[in-house]
């Protein structure tokens, strides 16, 4: 049986997706989305020196070691009630955004950033997973529970901040040890790129970002070691909870999301914490 028009542009949308440009429908329908998947692939292609067909042209360098490892990306909050201490939205920008909304936007933007970096290094094989793909809340316990049932390497729970609309900074967290956490040196050294990175992102488009950097005396239902089932002996699962800013400081929803340079930003945000990730996959390889 020959293959419909609507079947191979599903394929596509496949491919696409798992190469991490497309986060739409797979419908068989080729709208403006897949388009524009197919736009950014090529662009990567063309910046890699390759056209669609030329994929396998990629000589391995053998002094160049692949990155591999399986990440799980946690986008904070979604849905509209609470679940099992989750809930459905904190913060909210000055501009009216939900942090839920801009929680899910950066983690398939960091997943598009890891599967870009997979592609483009040699013998690399970064897997990547999200605990949610749409306007839906889980438990705490139950996105660690994704964490573990997908073997993860690195888990980071995604979040944005909000307090008295004049409060402002980029934070890390970590599970304490006096909570339970078996790893705290490992989850550290992960936090420390995400922060590092992160920050380094957001003051190059805003001097006066503030780095208020990795805090490890916390209390993180999302984190427990008991639900990442740390410590196996086949798997050790790091894990962080990044805090990328706050968002109802008017200047912190300009810079994400009202401003003219709002989507370089964002784009420039999930880069940085895909390397840092990437980086520790590379250290723990």
């Amino acid at each position: 049986m020959a293959a419909s028009i609507e079947d191979i542009r599903k394929l596509a949308q496949v491919l696409l997706r798992d190469l991490g440009f497309y986060s739409g429908e797979i419908d068989g329908l080729w709208g403006k989305g897949s388009n524009a998947a197919f736009a950014d692939y090529s662009r990567f292609l063309r910046e890699s020196g390759l056209e669609i067909g030329d994929e396998d042209a990629i000589v391995e360098d053998s002094t160049v070691e692949g990155i591999t490892g399986v990440v799980v990306l946690d986008p904070g909050h979604g849905g509209d009630n609470k679940i099992g201490g989750s809930s459905p939205n904190n913060a909210t920008s000055s501009s009216g955004v939900p942090e839920k909304a801009m929680t899910l936007e950066l983690a398939k933007l960091v997943r598009k950033e890891l599967n870009k970096i997979s592609s483009g290094r040699p013998g690399s094989n970064i897997k990547v997973h999200l605990t949610r793909a749409g306007d839906s809340n889980l438990g705490l316990a139950d996105r660690a529970k994704v964490a573990r049932a997908k073997g993860a390497n690195v888990f980071v729970s995604i979040h944005y901040n909000g307090f008295d609309g004049r409060v402002r900074g980029t934070e890390t967290l970590i599970l304490s040890a006096a909570n339970g956490n078996v790893n705290v040196a490992d989850d550290k050294a992960l936090a420390e790129r995400v922060q590092s990175r992160v920050f380094a992102a957001l003051s190059s488009h805003d001097p006066k970002a503030r780095n208020r950097g990795v805090k490890d005396n916390q209390r993180l239902g999302v984190l427990k070691d008991v639900h990442l089932q740390n410590p196996r002996a086949d798997l050790e699962t790091r894990a962080c909870l990044a805090e990328v800013e706050f968002i109802d400081v008017d200047v912190v929803d300009k810079l994400l999301n009202t401003g003219p340079n709002a989507k370089t930003v964002r784009l420039d945000v999930a880069r940085a914490m895909a390397e840092a990730i990437a980086e520790d996959l590379e250290a723990h390889s």
